[in-house]
């Protein structure tokens, strides 16, 4: 299998030989002299993996280590085996067993009586067993050229979060389209080519929620910490770390409500959908828009941070909107602090 990818703006050639005998892949190609008759030359394939990359295609005899750098051979005499392996030898229709000495591989082929003709090719795997040889005039490769296009990146905004908030709602995967050709090699030569595969898989984006309210949280997110300075206003600090500024502290009259009970339905005065962090306001005391954090005077109740979406009270009354009817009648009435949010 010889392998090119592309990703993004730079292009990666990769090659991958797999032999069609069995338990034969490829960590090179080369040409090189055989032992006996140095007018005779075979072609060498080489690998300890079944999945092997080079970067090119050469006359010259290359091998790779496990990490992949090419190195240099000269002939298939530089191919050494270690004593002790045990090694199989296939070719023309038989298998030859032998153990290996302290030797190349075209000493062993001597010694085992086999001559690879000058237009054979040697496929030799270094596996975890022993070694296999085999030797043919035609060896099936498969070559996949792929494309990779990377994913990109989709905000989605909330205008009902705030602006520092993000969150990764679907993970992007790039995309790839690869065609896979089977090569025929004869005499060591590629000698047919056909397509035989293909696969066109399309990017998925990377989604991310992202807030839009600056000078905003969440309505149940944690306080650490409220400063306020000798003109009225200060900063809320919380948990997380984020610094909001407020431009007063008011005391109201704190009241709950819930969308079904009376006359109450599930669109506030503003168009938006009643939900917790909603609170209801005279517009003359507070106008519509206006962001608070509401904490109850007795320090029984922390309702949060909240914005005035929502009418039907008069006077200096916060109505704040609560998911259950139980609730409202848990919170009752009950003096609040409202800090503004600048």
């Amino acid at each position: 299998m010889f392998e090119r990818s592309k990703k993004a703006a730079s292009l990666a050639k990769r090659l991958i030989a797999v032999a069609a005998v069995p338990a034969l892949s490829a960590l090179a190609l080369s040409l090189a002299p055989h032992p006996a008759d140095s007018d005779a030359s075979a072609m060498y394939v080489v690998t300890d993996d079944a999945y092997v990359h080079v970067d090119q295609l050469t006359a010259d005899v290359f091998l790779t280590d496990g990490y992949a750098e090419l190195v240099s051979r000269q002939d298939g005499n530089d191919l050494l085996l270690t004593a002790g392996q045990e090694v199989t030898v296939s070719y023309q229709g038989s298998d030859f067993a032998a153990v290996s000495r302290n030797e190349t591989v075209s000493q062993l082929l001597s010694r085992v009586g086999v001559q690879p003709s000058p237009l054979e090719m040697v496929s030799v795997a270094f596996l975890e067993h022993g070694v296999e040889i085999s030797i043919s005039s035609e060896f099936v490769f498969y070559e996949r050229i792929s494309t990779v296009t990377e994913s990109e990146i989709v905000y989605q905004y909330n205008d009902q979060k705030p602006a520092w908030y993000e969150s990764v709602i679907q993970e992007g995967s790039d995309g790839t389209y690869s065609e896979t050709y089977e090569v025929i090699y004869q005499d060591g030569v590629e000698t047919a080519r056909q397509l035989i595969d293909v696969v066109d898989s399309q990017p998925v984006p990377t989604i991310i929620e992202k807030g839009t309210i600056e000078n905003f949280a969440n309505n149940s997110d944690p306080v650490a910490s409220i400063q306020t300075n000798d003109d009225g206003s200060g900063t809320i600090t919380l948990e997380n770390g984020q610094v909001l500024t407020f431009s007063e502290a008011r005391t109201m009259k704190g009241t709950a409500y819930t969308a079904g009970e009376g006359k109450v339905g599930t669109v506030t005065a503003s168009g938006t959908t009643v939900r917790l962090g909603v609170v209801a306001v005279d517009r003359k005391v507070l106008p519509l828009g206006t962001k608070v954090y509401v904490v109850s005077n007795d320090g029984m109740y922390t309702y949060g941070f909240a914005i005035a979406e929502d009418t039907g009270v008069r006077g200096n009354i916060i109505d704040l909107y609560m998911n259950t009817y139980n609730d409202c009648i848990q919170f009752g009435v009950r003096d609040c602090t409202v800090y503004v949010l600048d």
